[in-house]
């Protein structure tokens, strides 16, 4: 007795064009979509904290530059020494209205104290201007003046420092502060 088997096929599988292939490779086509998608997302939010970091970065390095004109303020005080401020070397400037910060040659400006492993922290892309804008009455103070004409007693010494920090992807920062001291430079 032999059997013959013959090789049909069920109805099932001959309806089938491959429908299933299709359905999963449009699947897979959303699925590729959505993940280009999120990946440019994370790419642009990954520039905008490197971003971010640069300008900390930049603030932080210029209050430290900030810090270093203020004591530089300080030691000229301690020295005694009469420093020119007519000069305008070395960082010290007049008072004058029409410094344009954002127009000045900073590069050109003898401030900066090197790397930033010097003792003062300030970079050699950071520089600092000290303003001494003069003596200043104390506000409910009585003003004396001597016999030229200069305030003494009841007055203090005011100075505007000015600092810039450059950093990466030109990322700049700049600082204003306003230093008084009881003593004249």
């Amino acid at each position: 007795m032999s059997i013959m088997l013959s090789k049909v096929r069920p109805a099932v599988y001959r309806r089938q064009r491959g429908a299933a292939l299709i359905i999963s490779l449009i699947i897979l086509l959303a699925m590729t979509l959505i993940g280009v998608s999120s990946m440019e997302s994370a790419i642009m939010e990954l520039r905008m904290a490197g971003t971010m970091q640069q300008q900390v970065v930049a603030m932080n390095r210029a209050e430290a530059t900030l810090l270093a004109a203020e004591d530089r303020i300080n030691t000229i005080i301690a020295d005694g020494g009469i420093h020119n401020f007519e000069a305008a070397d070395d960082g010290f400037y007049p008072a004058v209205n029409g410094l344009d910060l954002e127009q000045a040659n900073w590069d050109a400006i003898d401030s900066e104290a090197g790397p930033v492993s010097t003792a003062n922290n300030v970079d050699d892309d950071d520089a600092y201007v000290i303003e001494y804008l003069g003596a200043k009455p104390i506000p409910g103070e009585s003003i004396v003046e001597d016999n030229d004409g200069n305030i003494v007693g009841g007055a203090v010494h005011t100075f505007r420092n000015t600092t810039r920090s450059a950093s990466g992807r030109d990322v700049v920062r700049i600082v204003q502060s306003i230093y008084v001291t009881l003593d004249a430079p």
